[in-house]
């Protein structure tokens, strides 16, 4: 995986589009996640591991909104 520029010396558009593309890799980690918690439960296993991994999504759930607030701020400045 590539180093990113730090967010002060990148673009507006360069800006934007790194938070673009975070949101689209933390949604589909956050899709990964539920569907492997699905089927867990599906098959009746559950551990804390289950736990440490709900508890997970939802801090990628209020990352995801810190990103879309930044992308926000961003298209206001």
């Amino acid at each position: 995986m590539a180093k990113r520029k730090h967010i002060a010396e990148m673009t507006p558009d360069e800006l934007r589009a790194w938070l673009a593309s975070t949101r689209e890799k933390l949604a589909a980690k956050m899709a990964r996640e539920r569907a492997y918690l699905d089927r867990r439960a599906a098959r009746g296993t559950h551990t804390p591991t289950d736990d440490a991994y709900e508890s997970d999504l939802l801090l990628e759930v209020d990352l995801m909104r810190l990103l879309e607030e930044m992308e926000t701020t961003l298209d206001t400045l």
